[in-house]
């Protein structure tokens, strides 16, 4: 999955990266070559131009795409969920060999399409690591109102610290954190035990709502190009992020964007960014952090509760997204 979506990325940017390439190299031979060339550099510069929305278009629609809303969560069967990962993956040698343990009517509370990626990938990466002659086991129980799915396989050069920490499981582990769904990884003799510990339909408190799991961010700022990477960069990351350009709404986005942070550029058009952050620091505790943005080391104003120096470090912003996390719970 994750190679195919790597394929569809590389394939549309290296199209319009290639566009604007060969568009630099034309531009480069105008200027080299003014007398002769039949292009002038002002058709170089609109065709530029013309690519770049291309591009940012192409970034738009993939975005849109990946940061597509998840569905509620909801209680369904893992039994059958996990017996249908097995059969689409029964022309794998170790998946119709394996040992099979499934109690039937085993059922859980979380979001059951990505509760199926997280359990092929994990079938998956058992058959990669696992020797040829190995025998996979995989078994689905309840205990103490949990859903359990275990899979077990022989690693014999991998510890379960050494499993733990490849890229692919962290990826699972992030996506698994916002089902309130736990991955335990145990070695023991020559396997590793890969075991997912799911809320049952009882326990539906333990899965956090829906509606305020992504953190919201509002992105005021001058400059359109920093503004949209920031909020592409921020959707990627499983977001919501609204941009905008100029200070006329931004009271009224505020209140109607309703976001965990705000990033406000001090020096942003058509308001005075001071008496709006004032405005917003009077309502009640519900309000947005703020955060002052300026190309100058400029000391906080009293108004907002950060500031941050363009370019805007990744850690400097992840504190704040930890902060709006934690006021969210």
């Amino acid at each position: 999955m994750l190679e195919r979506c790597r394929r569809t990325l590389r394939h549309d940017i290296n199209n319009a990266v290639q566009s604007i390439h060969s568009g630099l190299e034309l531009l480069g031979k105008c200027i080299a070559s003014s007398e002769v060339a039949r292009v002038s550099p002002q058709e170089c510069v609109a065709l530029l131009q013309q690519q770049f929305v291309t591009l940012r278009e192409t970034l738009d629609r993939l975005v849109s795409e990946i940061a597509e809303p998840a569905p509620d969560p909801d209680t369904f069967d893992v039994s059958a969920l996990t017996d249908e990962a097995l059969q689409l993956l029964r022309h794998e040698r170790a998946a119709s060999n394996a040992k099979i343990h499934i109690e039937s009517g085993i059922t859980a509370y979380a979001r059951s399409g990505n509760i199926r990626t997280v359990v092929l990938a994990l079938l998956l990466d058992a058959i990669d690591h696992a020797p040829r002659d190995a025998t996979l086991e995989l078994a689905v129980s309840q205990q103490n109102q949990e859903a359990i799915v275990t899979i077990k396989s022989a690693r014999s050069s991998m510890t379960a610290d050494e499993t733990s920490a490849s890229p692919l499981i962290r990826l699972i582990k992030s996506v698994l954190a916002s089902e309130g769904v736990d991955l335990r990884i145990q070695r023991a003799g020559g396997a590793v035990n890969m075991t997912l510990h799911l809320p049952s339909p009882a326990d539906r408190r333990s899965v956090r709502p829906t509606p305020r799991d992504a953190v919201r961010v509002l992105i005021a700022d001058r400059n359109p190009d920093a503004a949209d990477s920031l909020a592409m960069i921020l959707q990627l990351e499983g977001m919501q992020a609204q941009t905008l350009y100029s200070g006329e709404q931004l009271q009224h986005v505020l209140s109607t964007f309703a976001p965990d942070i705000a990033l406000i550029d001090v020096d942003l058009p058509g308001c005075d960014v001071y008496e709006v952050a004032r405005a917003v620091r009077e309502q009640d505790a519900d309000r947005p952090l703020l955060a002052q943005v300026s190309s100058t080391d400029l000391a906080k104003h009293a108004a907002f509760d950060a500031q941050l120096l363009r370019p805007v470090e990744w850690s400097q912003l992840q504190a704040l997204i930890a902060q709006a996390r934690e006021q969210n719970r």
